[in-house]
């Protein structure tokens, strides 16, 4: 059975806070597809509702922490909405290892590391990717092997149940707060607290904090925390029930994707 083909780039979507790094992907977009109609979202919230209203062909966004939403959770999203969204290409300049795997996990084919290659190569991803083909850079491909074959690593050492109460309590917040977030009991995240400050090697409140942010559970931007691809952490265990009939918005993320 022959595969079916690749229908042609029409409407890109790009989200990026910057107009003038926009501008620049914009006039590139432009260079390898001609005729393309492209839109520039500055926020998830808006690049959201391009995609509920429009079929976008080629989706280009980063991971930065200035787009005022969470983008891999935008991108989990639209991997469930493949009819809305055909193919993605995310160019960063930084990912960490957790993100990076979230994207293997999610199948998105492009995967573009700004800071390491030239811009040429931007445009031979674009090309591959709006072909319906892979491309991922080959720093990227080396992070994930040389991390994901260490057997001390951070993510073979914590469940998935310890990652989305790590990304809760990530934040700094007390148990009681982290409880009332996940609908749990406040001796179950006491629990888990204690079973991370062991895994991570850490003695104190700060220093868990320390660690959430530099492996990527938690970002702290002007505008708040932010909590990259929790729904998609979420989805990797199977929620306990909860405690509480009203939910936080974490729990009911929780709720969401494991029912």
């Amino acid at each position: 059975m022959e595969n079916s083909p690749v229908p042609p780039v029409a409407f890109v979507l790009i989200l990026r806070a910057d107009r003038l790094y926009a501008d620049v992907l914009r006039q590139m977009v432009l260079r390898v597809f001609p005729r393309v109609q492209v839109t520039i979202a500055a926020t998830v919230e808006a690049a959201a509702l391009i995609i509920a209203r429009d079929r976008v062909d080629l989706f280009i966004t980063g991971l930065g922490t200035a787009h005022e939403g969470d983008v891999l959770d935008l991108l989990v999203r639209a991997a469930r909405q493949s009819s809305r969204v055909d193919r993605v290409l995310v160019a960063t300049a930084g990912c960490e290892y957790r993100l990076l795997a979230a994207l293997r996990t999610l199948e998105i084919k492009g995967v573009f590391d700004a800071a390491n290659e030239r811009p040429e190569a931007f445009m031979v991803a674009l090309r591959a990717v709006g072909a319906g083909s892979r491309y991922w850079s080959q720093s990227f491909v080396d992070l994930l092997q040389q991390i994901g074959s260490t057997s001390t690593g951070l993510f073979r050492l914590l469940t998935a149940f310890e990652q989305v109460v790590l990304s809760i309590i990530g934040d700094g917040c007390d148990d009681n707060v982290a409880a009332q977030k996940l609908g749990i009991s406040p001796s179950t995240v006491s629990t888990v607290r204690r079973e991370l400050h062991r895994k991570l090697g850490v003695q104190h409140r700060g220093e868990l904090v320390r660690a959430a942010a530099q492996h990527g559970f938690v970002r702290f931007t002007p505008a708040g925390v932010v909590r990259p691809g929790f729904a998609l952490l979420c989805a990797g265990y199977h929620a306990r029930k909860p405690r509480r009939p009203e939910l936080g918005a974490e729990a009911a993320a929780i709720e969401f994707v494991t029912h």
